[in-house]
C-alpha cells in the first residue's frame, strides 16, 4: 500500500484544470495547486506512517484519493471516457486498500510481496498518469512539472530498492529511465533560469513516460521468466496467483476482459455494414450490454452491424449468459484437472450441485440443457419466421439469434422494433417466452422439473424457484392486461391481448424483448415493471436481478414476523439465519446501487425521473427494456449505464461466489446476544 500511495502523492499535482474549472475552484481555495498539495501531503504522510493492520492511515489515504478523483473529474468535465476510467480506478483502489478480511488473510498467505510487485505497481500508475499528463499538459508550472518528475522517479526508486535489475545492461536501462524522468524538470528549470518563454512540454513529457514504462517492463520480465521457467524449484507466488486463486476476482477480471475484447472486435470496420468503424463508446456500450446480457442498445443491431458484427454480439451473449465462472469450472473439470477448494465450493453452490461429487454431472447438465433448449427454440422460431415471409437463410439466422438471446435473457433482436412485428403471432411470442422462462429458471431447476417424480430432485431451492416464478408471471400478467387493455393493447383480438400481456410479464424477468410500444404504457404499468425487473430471475440462471429466491426469503421472513415466529419455515423445512442475512444484504445493496446510479444519471443527464428510474433499474437488473431514455444519453450517460450493467451482472455473482467461498472459512468469535428495538 505504501508504494501505491507514494505513487499517487505527486500525481495529485499533475492535474491541469480547464480555465472554467480553475476559476470555480479558486472561489473557495487560493489556487488549484493548494488543493493538490493538500491531497499529496495526506497521501505522503499515510505512506510514511502506515503499518500493517492500521486503519487510520488507510482511511485518510482513501479520503485523499477520493478528493483526487473528484478534483480530476471537475478539472475535465467534458471528457466522459476519462471519467469512466477514473471511476474504475476508484473501485480498484477501494478493493485493494479495503479488502474483506477473508481475502486479506488469504492474500497474505499466498503473496509474500515478491520484489517486483512494488516496482510493477508504481510503474503502472506512473505510466497511466504520465500518459494522461502528456495528453493534457501543453504547458505548466515548475510545480506541476516537478510533481510529474517525482511521479516518474517513484518506480525507479522502488526498482533500485528491490534490486529488480540483475545484470549490468539492466542497470544501464534503469539509469536511462532515471534520466528520462528528469528530462522535463531539467528543461523547465533551464528555461526559467535563462528567462526564455515557456516551451511546449508534450515532447519532454513523452520522453519522461518512457521511464515508468521501462521499469514496468523490467519488473514484468522477471515475473514472466519466473512464472514460465522450466524448473522444479518452488516458485514464489505473484500478483497473477492472487487473482486466479480467488473465484470472485476471476469472475470480475474475466468479464472485464471479455467486454474489452468484444469492444475491439466491434470496433473493426468489418463489424459494420458500411465498413466504417463505430465510435469507441458505442462499441464498448454494445459489448458490455451483450456480455452482461442486458439488451440496451445505442445503435440498431440489424442495420448497423454486419453479419460478422452480429456473430460477435451473439458470441458475447452466449458467453455472458452462461457465466464465466461456469465456463472456467467446466473447462477445468472436463480437462481432468482439479480445482482449488475455493473454486470448487463456489462452483458447487453456483450450479446447484449436490456436492463435489455431483459437480461434473451438474456442469454436463448445464451445457446439455442450454444447447438443447436453444436448438429446439431455434428450430421452432425458424419455422415461425418462414411463415411470416422470411427467406430460409434469413429465418434460420434470426431463429438461432433470437433463441440464444432469449435463453440467455439478453433481449437483443434482429428487428429494429424488437418483437413488435410479431405481436399478432401467439406462437412466436409463446416460443420466445417459454425460452426466456427456461433460461430464467436455471438448468438445475429445469433438470429437477424434468425428474420431479424423483423425491431427491424436489429440493427446497427448486420448489421456491418454481412457486415464486409462477406468481411473478401470473400476477404481472393480470395487472398488465388490466392496465393496458384499452391502451397499448387496444385494437388487438382478445387472444392477442392476453398473449402480449403474458409475454410482457415474462420478458420483464430480465429478458428485454418487447411486443408493445413501451413509450405509451400507463404510469402504473411502468411502476409495476420496475418492481418486477428488480427481482429478475433465479440463482444459477442466465438472468440478472436480485433473484426470485431472495424475494421469497424476504417475504417469508415478513410472514414469520407477522405471525410472531422466530424461525422461517417453508415446505417442511427451516431456513437458516444466514440465508435471511444474505437475502437482506442482496436486497439492500441492490436498492443502494439503484440510488447511486439514479443520482449519477439525474446529475449528468436531462432525462425525466420516471425514464431515468426505468433505465437504471433495467441496466442494474440486466433487463434491457427502455422507454426511450437510452437514445437521450450522451457519452457520460452511456458510461454510467455501462457501469450499472457491469455491476448488475458481475456484482451479484461476485457477492454470491464470495459468500459461498468464505462461509466455510468463518471462525470468528461468538459474543453474547442482546436485542435492540426495531421498527
Amino acid at each position: 500500500m505504501r508504494a501505491l500511495w507514494l505513487a499517487l502523492a505527486p500525481a495529485a499535482l499533475t492535474v491541469v484544470p480547464s480555465a472554467a474549472a480553475q476559476a470555480a475552484v479558486e472561489r473557495f481555495l487560493p489556487s488549484w495547486v493548494f488543493a493538490g498539495a493538500g491531497i499529496s501531503l495526506v497521501l505522503l504522510v499515510s505512506a510514511t506512517f502506515h503499518r500493517e493492520g492500521s486503519r487510520i492511515w488507510r482511511l485518510l489515504a482513501t479520503l485523499a484519493f477520493g478528493a483526487f478523483l473528484l478534483a480530476t473529474l471537475l478539472a475535465r468535465p467534458d471528457e466522459p471516457g476519462r471519467g469512466m476510467v477514473l471511476m474504475l480506478s476508484g473501485v480498484a483502489f477501494y478493493a485493494y486498500v479495503w479488502p474483506p478480511e477473508q481475502l486479506r488473510r488469504a492474500d497474505h498467505r499466498r503473496l509474500q510481496h515478491p520484489p517486483e510487485l512494488e516496482a510493477q505497481l508504481t510503474g503502472m500508475i506512473a505510466s497511466l498518469f504520465g500518459l494522461d499528463a502528456w495528453l493534457q499538459l501543453a504547458s505548466g508550472t515548475l510545480v506541476s512539472v516537478g510533481a510529474l518528475t517525482a511521479l516518474f522517479l517513484v518506480p525507479v526508486v522502488f526498482a533500485v530498492r528491490r534490486r529488480v535489475p540483475a545484470r549490468p545492461a539492466q542497470w544501464a536501462l534503469l539509469g536511462l529511465a532515471a534520466l528520462a524522468a528528469l528530462a522535463p524538470l531539467i528543461v523547465v528549470a533551464w528555461v526559467q533560469a535563462s528567462g526564455q518563454p515557456f516551451p511546449s512540454l508534450s515532447g519532454y513529457v513523452a520522453l519522461g513516460v518512457l521511464s515508468p514504462l521501462l521499469v514496468l517492463g523490467l519488473a514484468s520480465r522477471h515475473v514472466l521468466l519466473r512464472r514460465f521457467a522450466a524448473s522444479t524449484v518452488a516458485r514464489d507466488p505473484d500478483l497473477i496467483d492472487v487473482v486466479v486463486t480467488n473465484p470472485a476476482r476471476v469472475l470480475v477480471v474475466s468479464f472485464a476482459a471479455i467486454c474489452a475484447f468484444g469492444t475491439l472486435l466491434l470496433e473493426l470496420p468489418i463489424s459494420s455494414v458500411r465498413g466504417v468503424s463505430l465510435s469507441w463508446m458505442d462499441a464498448a456500450f454494445t459489448s458490455v450490454s451483450a456480455t452482461c446480457v442486458t439488451g440496451l442498445v445505442v445503435v440498431d443491431t440489424p442495420t448497423v452491424f454486419s453479419p460478422f458484427g452480429q456473430v460477435v454480439v451473439l458470441a458475447l451473449i452466449q458467453v455472458g449468459g452462461l457465466g464465466i465462472m461456469v465456463f472456467s469450472a467446466a473447462a477445468v473439470v472436463f480437462l481432468g484437472r482439479r480445482m482449488s477448494l475455493s473454486h470448487e465450493r463456489a462452483a458447487v453452490d453456483l450450479v446447484g450441485a449436490s456436492g463435489r461429487a455431483g459437480l461434473r454431472d451438474a456442469l454436463r447438465t448445464i451445457l446439455l440443457v442450454t444447447l438443447g433448449t436453444e436448438a429446439v427454440a431455434a428450430l421452432l422460431l425458424t419455422g415461425s419466421f418462414l411463415f411470416h415471409g422470411d427467406s430460409f437463410g434469413e429465418a434460420l439466422w434470426r431463429g438461432v439469434f433470437t433463441a440464444i438471446s432469449a435463453f440467455c435473457n439478453a433481449g437483443f433482436a434482429l428487428q429494429t422494433d424488437s418483437l413488435i412485428p410479431y405481436a399478432n403471432s401467439p406462437f412466436a411470442l409463446g416460443v420466445v417466452g417459454t425460452t426466456i422462462v427456461a433460461g430464467g429458471l436455471g438448468p438445475s431447476v429445469l433438470a429437477a422439473l424434468v425428474a420431479w417424480r424423483v423425491p431427491a430432485r424436489r429440493t427446497l431451492h427448486a420448489r421456491l424457484v418454481l412457486v415464486t416464478t409462477l406468481l411473478l408471471i401470473v400476477a404481472p400478467w393480470v395487472l398488465v392486461a388490466a392496465l393496458e387493455w384499452d391502451n397499448t393493447l387496444a385494437g388487438m383480438s382478445v387472444v392477442d391481448k392476453l398473449s402480449n400481456a403474458l409475454f410482457q410479464s415474462v420478458t420483464l424477468r430480465t429478458a428485454g424483448f418487447n411486443s408493445i410500444d413501451l413509450t405509451q404504457i400507463h404510469p402504473a404499468t411502468l411502476t409495476l415493471m420496475v418492481l418486477v425487473m428488480f427481482v429478475g430471475g433465479s440463482p444459477g440462471s442466465t438472468a440478472g436481478g436480485a433473484k426470485t429466491t431472495t424475494l421469497a426469503v424476504v417475504v417469508l421472513a415478513i410472514f414469520a414476523v407477522v405471525r410472531g415466529r422466530e424461525r422461517i419455515e417453508v415446505f417442511g423445512r427451516t431456513l437458516p439465519t444466514v440465508t435471511l442475512m444474505r437475502a437482506t444484504a442482496v436486497t439492500t445493496l441492490g436498492v443502494f446501487a439503484i440510488c447511486v446510479g439514479l443520482a449519477a444519471v439525474q446529475i449528468t443527464q436531462d432525462i425525466p425521473l420516471d425514464a431515468a428510474v426505468f433505465e437504471v433499474v433495467s441496466a442494474l437488473a440486466t433487463v434491457g427494456l427502455s422507454v426511450g431514455a437510452t437514445a437521450l444519453l450522451d457519452d457520460l450517460g452511456k458510461a454510467i449505464i455501462m457501469a450499472c450493467m457491469f455491476a448488475g451482472r458481475v456484482g451479484p455473482l461476485t457477492l454470491f461466489v464470495f459468500l459461498a467461498a468464505a462461509s466455510a472459512d468463518h471462525t470468528g468469535r461468538v459474543y453474547p446476544e442482546e436485542s435492540v428495538p426495531v421498527g
